[in-house]
């Protein structure tokens, strides 16, 4: 049947309830970092300057996530991310860092300072969140996530047009990504999709 769910035991139930539960307190830790003890957050050119050096090492890309507390899209995201059946196959291509912008109220010390700046030099003043820029081992930019056939912000892809997008983008810019993980990001993605 359609849109099934395969049959899974309980200790398998429990774990994958343990993932999904990790993998969104993971996600909502990537916002609340600078409320630890007081800190401020990091000026965002060094985290970009910390993520393109190890990406320099590793030989991969880098993929800068701009998001906020607020972002339901950017909390899906960092899901996928950081996901069981996902997050290798994204390390494994990118050094994923993730600047907070755009922030309201009394979460506006959340933001790194100049966030804002590098979304707009990278061409993400009006896209929306998530915005993510792709860097090469230099620090230059390959590519952004405004990649719709209107010019627009895919964003955390919500619909069938919006997946295929994404993946072009992935097939784009990820150094090792092999028809088999692409298939499992697809998919990953698909199941994602809201009726």
């Amino acid at each position: 049947m359609p849109g099934r769910l395969p049959y899974c035991s309980r200790r398998n139930k429990r774990a994958a309830v343990a993932a999904a539960i990790a993998a969104m307190v993971c996600a909502g830790a990537t916002f609340a970092r600078a409320q630890s003890a007081g800190a401020s957050p990091p000026a965002a050119r060094a985290v970009v300057a910390a993520a393109v050096k190890k990406a320099a090492a590793e030989k991969k890309v880098v993929l800068v996530e701009f998001g906020a507390s607020w972002c339901t899209w950017c909390r899906s995201f960092d899901a996928f991310v950081h996901a069981p059946g996902t997050a290798k196959i994204l390390a494994d291509n990118f050094v994923v860092t993730n600047l907070t912008v755009q922030e309201r109220g009394d979460k506006k010390p959340l933001e790194n300072p100049g966030g804002e700046e590098l979304m707009t030099e990278w061409d993400g003043l009006d896209a929306g969140l998530p915005f993510y820029v792709f860097l090469n081992a230099t620090g230059g930019k390959i590519a952004d996530s405004n990649v719709m056939k209107d010019g627009s912000n895919v964003g955390f892809p919500g619909t069938p047009e919006e997946v295929d997008a994404f993946m072009g983008l992935m097939q784009a810019t990820a150094p090792r990504l092999t028809p088999a993980n692409g298939a499992v990001l697809r998919t990953y993605l698909t199941k994602a999709i809201k009726p």
